[in-house]
């Protein structure tokens, strides 16, 4: 993998372009157990997280970025590369990582994915980035660049979601955030972070959203499901916050994909 990210043209490959009609993500996650004498670990389902993705139409829309997770989520490459995917990645998992020390769950849940990319990207020098090369969408990313707290994040602006959302469901309606990295580590990459800027402490806020691209946001109303059609009445936020505090095993995406909006 290149050491540094690349300066792309904001241009995919034909075969990439079908990813910009898609509106909506999702992950099914599943808590992997840890082995014991009498038997290996187990995966226990916790269900599926469902994302609105930034509209294409918008003025923070990110192709490159939203393309990447698109087509790595619906595995498009995984026949040709079985690493080109997210099924089977785990999230970040630790002490540390499940509360703060002082009873409150952490704000953010991050998965590197496996270090593929499910895009190439047109260099400007005519040529196409590697499959496992970083890349970077420079022209796109300082058109939504966004000031907040001696930083700056980019993609949909928190504040707006946060008006749909209380617009659409009330007061109660959770803004959680679906990001991935424009600069430092992962900029580029398979990473991405759920970030529940909402539920976090108020001297946090924004802040976590710094260096980072918004690229959609968690469908509270959607049903969550066990990701294979079961009703039972969970939503997405259900499913997050199941996932948050479990401390039984590491969180694991075991399937992934993309639909479009009814």
């Amino acid at each position: 993998m290149a050491s540094s990210i690349r300066s792309v043209q904001s241009s995919l490959t034909s075969e990439d372009a079908t990813s910009n009609q898609y509106d909506k993500i999702y992950f099914d996650i599943g808590v992997k157990t840890q082995p014991n004498n009498q038997r290996g670990s187990t995966i226990l389902n916790v269900g599926r997280l469902w994302f609105n993705l930034t509209p294409t139409n918008h003025p923070h829309y990110l192709p490159l970025h939203i393309s990447n997770l698109c087509n790595l989520a619906a595995s498009k490459r995984k026949a040709i590369d079985s690493k080109a995917t997210y099924v089977g990645c785990t999230f970040q998992f630790s002490p540390a990582t499940i509360d703060d020390g002082f009873g409150r769950y952490r704000w953010g849940h991050q998965c590197d994915g496996y270090g593929r990319n499910g895009i190439q990207v047109s260099l400007a020098s005519g040529q196409l980035t590697d499959w496992d090369e970083p890349f970077s969408d420079p022209e796109r990313v300082k058109d939504c660049v966004h000031a907040s707290f001696g930083g700056k994040y980019y993609g949909w602006r928190y504040d707006e979601i946060s008006d749909l959302l209380s617009t659409e469901g009330g007061d109660d309606t959770a803004a959680i955030l679906l990001t991935v990295p424009i600069h430092g580590p992962g900029a580029g990459t398979s990473k991405f972070s759920i970030v529940r800027v909402s539920e976090s402490p108020r001297e946090w806020g924004e802040r976590l959203l710094l260096n980072s691209a918004v690229v959609g946001f968690l469908d509270c109303s959607g049903n969550g499901g066990f990701g294979d059609d079961t009703n039972d009445g969970r939503s997405s936020l259900d499913v997050l916050r199941a996932m948050a505090q479990q401390k039984i095993g590491v969180p694991t995406i075991v399937g992934s994909g993309t639909e479009m909006n009814e």
